[in-house]
């Protein structure tokens, strides 16, 4: 992820501070104090009725053509549960309430710098899966033949959902 080199506020330059015990890039003319906040991602954690779990083929990169957990990033106007029902829809066709949160895990994205991922479980109102958005395929998973999964942050909230 690039760095800034001048404030995005009022475009003076940017100095080295510690700022609250961390290095952290500070305007000199303004004080705008860059805190790099990780991006909020969402993941939806979804059984069909022979709790079978719900997984997409990944139709974009990162990991393009690999099984992962539906979900993408949560938009300025959501909240987590929205941003995974939005999310949810698109890519698998299902409808579907937030029922409990199942964890949050952080991990560093090559592309997009500090993401926090939420793990959500989804109660489906309906199981017909129609693919779209950013899956090549989607399908139902018993517990036992979960394929590989390459984000650690997806396997880490499977495993803690599965064990519930």
């Amino acid at each position: 992820m690039e760095e800034y080199k001048f404030c995005p506020m009022c475009a003076s330059t940017l100095k080295s501070a510690q700022i609250e015990g961390r290095g952290r890039l500070r305007c000199v003319s303004c004080g705008w104090i860059n805190f790099k906040n990780p991006l909020p991602v969402i993941a939806c954690l979804v059984l069909n009725l022979q709790k079978e779990l719900l997984l997409i083929k990944r139709g974009v990169e990162p990991c393009l053509g690999c099984w992962a957990l539906p979900g993408g990033f949560v938009e300025i106007d959501e909240t987590p549960e929205e941003a995974g029902k939005r999310e949810l829809e698109e890519e698998t066709g299902i409808i579907a309430k937030p029922s409990r949160q199942i964890g949050a895990k952080q991990h560093i994205s090559s592309k997009y710098g500090a993401i926090l991922m939420v793990g959500i479980e989804y109660l489906a109102e309906n199981f017909d899966l129609r693919v779209g958005d950013d899956a090549a395929d989607a399908k139902f998973f018993p517990p036992g033949k979960i394929p590989d999964i390459p984000f650690e942050s997806h396997r880490a909230l499977i495993d803690k959902f599965l064990l519930l």
